[in-house]
């Protein structure tokens, strides 16, 4: 179903902050804005930090983290009934039941944190490879420029209150522009924003 869509990509691409700023810095910290989850990725990136950027990811997501995002979502798509958001409540009552099997169900959660598991040896193999484009691509880390986090690609869905979508990294390398992707990052309810578990990518931006 249309409605739950979203829900999925979700499960498979949200976690709790727990980092900011230094490497040593684990306590809880919340990205805003696209543009301080951007900063923080980047600069990850230049330090060839994994541990920051795994804080940053789908990875750090515990199963207390998941049932709060659910708790959170369907305490959003209440307040939407209540205020007659939705044409038909039933619409958003079957979205609170999506989300309830999905973020609530002990079951589906084991099974979600099974599947990342194995997805982070790809996660992981795609940020040293970012990392490492510096001598593929010419340039050095430590005298590249952060630019703008693009979050145009960014949508809202009408039946969950939950802006879901690619952010962009944009940076220059000399007089060279690039820009590191962030797949499927989301906005759920008190989280901030955080990036899914899908691998990241770099590549040039094409001047006209």
């Amino acid at each position: 179903m249309k409605v739950i869509t979203p829900l999925i990509i979700l499960v498979l691409g949200l976690f709790k902050v727990n980092a900011q700023g230094t490497a040593e810095d684990s306590s809880p910290r919340r990205y805003n804005t696209p543009d301080a989850l951007g900063r923080q990725v980047f600069q990850a990136t230049i330090a060839g930090n994994y541990k920051q950027i795994k804080n940053a990811s789908a990875f750090a997501l515990t199963p207390k983290d998941m049932r709060q995002i659910g708790h959170d979502l369907i305490k959003s798509i209440n307040q939407k009934i209540k205020a007659g958001e939705y044409e038909n409540p039933a619409d958003g009552q079957a979205v609170i039941q999506g989300i309830r099997g999905t973020f609530l169900d002990d079951g589906e959660i084991k099974k979600q944190f099974a599947k990342l598991k194995k997805e982070e040896k790809t996660f992981k193999e795609s940020f040293n490879q970012i990392h490492g484009m510096d001598k593929t691509r010419g340039f050095d880390w430590q005298k590249t420029k952060y630019l703008r986090t693009d979050s145009s690609h960014i949508k809202k869905d009408n039946e969950i209150p939950l802006p879901i979508g690619n952010l962009f990294i944009h940076f220059t390398a000399g007089d060279r522009e690039f820009r590191i992707k962030l797949p499927n990052c989301a906005n759920p309810p008190n989280m901030g924003w955080l990036i899914d578990s899908d691998p990241l990518s770099l590549e040039p931006v094409k001047t006209k």
